[in-house]
């Protein structure tokens, strides 16, 4: 654990920067067949191909936005303080 919200701040903007885009986007596969399986079970039967495809075009032209470190910082004090 961070023992400062400067370094704390410091270490969200880290993981939701490059290192996150790159997670994010190594994912997006597990995404697509996440969707199909959980799809799948919730109405009991097979998801139709067309929507499944559907969803992988939407996926892939997704980009990753990384964090707010300083909108993190603002919304974490605000919480813990009980504002």
């Amino acid at each position: 654990m961070a023992k400062s919200i400067s370094a704390a701040q410091e270490k969200y903007a880290r993981k939701t920067g490059t290192t996150g885009a790159a997670n994010w986007n190594n994912a997006k596969g597990r995404m697509v067949n996440n969707y199909a399986k959980g799809v799948s079970e919730f109405i009991g039967g097979a998801v139709s191909p067309a929507v499944t495809a559907s969803y992988q075009a939407g996926i892939s032209a997704a980009q990753y936005r990384g964090g707010d470190a300083n909108k993190w910082r603002e919304n974490y004090i605000a919480k813990m303080s009980g504002q």
